[in-house]
């Protein structure tokens, strides 16, 4: 794929680190602030921290936990995980300790790899064994271990692990929104062919310059990552959320892609006169996943990226359970709604079912069910919310007993006569209102469309005359006066139908966030409804 001729085959995560080595052992892998890293530095580290963890009591299969902020020893750690056997478990740098026990006992994270400040506000013993970066910490494990010696030490592991493509590479945990976070188990070929599928249809090369602009526990974050490694690119690292950091980011390194989520989007478009004077005619593509970009976002998107600079749009559909599901091409693009969110990635296939498992006809509503390479392996300790997520293939003949699971994703869509794949809405969260079900997205959208709205939430709020009514909270854009809220509502009064318009439209600074960097919908509602 993509023109490139691996030495080594292409089974596990660090079967892609050996070949860019191999390939090109002097060319930049990661720049980290202004520190430069060569692909020769990534696998020498790699194998040192590997043999310090192996060391440290690590065995094929234990759980590595990487609690740090991005960095450079970030993306070491995973890689060191993978050359010992054992799997990496990145952890939301945001997370709070009692989040972090939680995690740390759910996977049985024995050794954990973080940031000393990190480390100092955990329980004692949370890990057996601590990798500290920065000053040596009071608490948080039983020993310590000074990660900046384990990486300088040049050592390599005196056994190698045999690492094969069934084997755990990464528990990915979700964003805890809907109760307590679940592990979702990524084997060593799920991660590879994610990187070698993304890589493809992107048409990413060696000459890329790729923005990691999510966070690495988010897969889309940890995408980034290992599609930059396959191809042999150069990754730049971005932590900073203000809104000048990520355009001055995109300038200053000449980025040629970078992948978001669409709140992500409405922070580059505050910088939008900086844009029209100063084209970004390096950045090659954009890619969004984690939702639907709003309407009135797309359409100033593609004005400021694709008619200014040729910059391609890739719209993105993905699941933690299943990585990555469907893409919209970008000549697709321009002539498609939001909504749209394309056709399967390739080497894969996405069904769309009722509630019979039966296919459903053109149109006709139902849930998206993906099948192929990608299937994660289920939730880490977790049966019963394996079962209800992977199930057999439902149209697969009965004569192979079941032996291909799928995933659920929970998700509705319809499916055009051409193919094409639309999103309607989570079924948990789709709102009930006078008979019709409408998904929030529909009146996010609206919302933004009036021109005065930066980013928006809807829910449904129960209400006994007309089964729930709905309520948005928004964040307004710079400009907007004391009659913004009567404005945005009669915008919506005047665009849809009695039932979409909101009961109430509540204002706050910013939207919480999710750890990986939507809008945090459940948490919004719950704190609506505590009061």
């Amino acid at each position: 794929m993509s023109g490139l001729r691996p030495q080594y085959p292409e089974f596990t995560l660090h079967d892609l680190l050996l070949n860019a080595a191999e390939r090109d052992p002097q060319k930049v892998a990661v720049v980290d602030g202004k520190a430069e890293y060569s692909y020769a530095d990534l696998e020498r580290q790699s194998a040192s921290l590997g043999a310090a963890l192996a060391g440290a009591g690590v065995d094929k299969g234990d759980r590595v936990g990487v609690f740090m902020e991005k960095s450079w020893e970030a993306i070491v750690a995973m890689l060191a995980a993978s050359r010992v056997g054992a799997a990496y478990v990145n952890i939301n740098p945001l997370f709070k300790p009692p989040q972090v026990a939680y995690l740390a006992q759910d996977c049985d994270v024995r050794v954990m790899i973080a940031d000393s400040n990190k480390l100092a506000g955990l329980e004692p013993g949370t890990a057996k064994v601590a990798f500290y970066k920065g000053e040596k910490p009071g608490s948080g494990a039983d020993s310590f271990v000074d990660l900046a010696q384990a990486l300088a030490s040049g050592d390599a592991p005196k056994v190698t692990a045999q690492v094969s493509e069934v084997d755990l590479a990464t528990i990915l945990y979700t964003s805890g929104s809907t109760g307590m976070p679940k592990g979702v188990a990524t084997s060593q070929r799920n991660v590879v062919v994610g990187a070698q599928i993304v890589s493809t249809y992107i048409e990413n090369t060696s000459e890329d310059r790729i923005l990691s602009a999510l966070p690495l526990n988010f897969d889309a974050g940890m995408s980034q990552f290992t599609t930059s490694l396959r191809v042999g690119a150069t990754l730049y690292l971005l932590r900073s959320r203000l809104p000048g950091d990520l355009l001055k980011a995109l300038r200053r390194d000449e980025i040629t892609g970078v992948t978001g989520v669409p709140p992500l989007w409405s922070l580059l478009l505050r910088g939008a006169k900086s844009i029209e004077n100063e084209p970004l005619t390096h950045l090659r593509y954009v890619a969004n996943t984690g939702g639907r970009i709003p309407q009135t976002n797309l359409d100033e998107l593609r004005r400021l990226l694709t008619d200014l600079s040729s910059t391609r749009i890739f719209r993105m559909y993905g699941l933690t359970e299943a990585f990555r599901s469907t893409y919209l091409p970008p000549e697709e693009e321009s002539h498609r709604e939001s909504s749209c969110i394309g056709k399967a990635i390739p080497d894969t296939e996405i069904l769309v079912v009722n509630k019979e498992g039966e296919q459903c006809a053109p149109n006709e509503p139902g849930e998206l069910v993906h099948r192929g390479p990608t299937v994660a392996m289920g939730y880490w300790g977790n049966e019963e919310a394996t079962r209800k997520a992977y199930r057999p293939n439902p149209l697969a003949p009965p004569e192979l007993l079941d032996v291909e699971r799928v995933v659920y994703s929970g998700d509705t869509v319809r499916r055009d006569e051409d193919g094409f794949l639309y999103f309607i809405g989570r079924e948990d969260a789709m709102i009930k209102s006078q008979g019709y079900r409408l998904s929030p997205e529909e009146v996010e959208n609206l919302l933004i469309g009036s021109g005065l709205v930066d980013e928006a939430c809807a829910f449904g709020v129960e209400d006994p005359e007309v089964g729930q009514h709905v309520v948005a909270v928004v964040s307004l854009r710079d400009g907007a006066d004391g009659d913004a809220v009567e404005t945005i509502r009669g915008h919506v009064v005047r665009s849809a139908p009695p039932y979409m318009v909101p009961k109430e439209i509540l204002v706050r600074d910013e939207l919480p966030k999710t750890g990986s960097g939507k809008i945090d919908r459940k948490g919004i509602s719950n704190a609506y409804a505590n009061g």
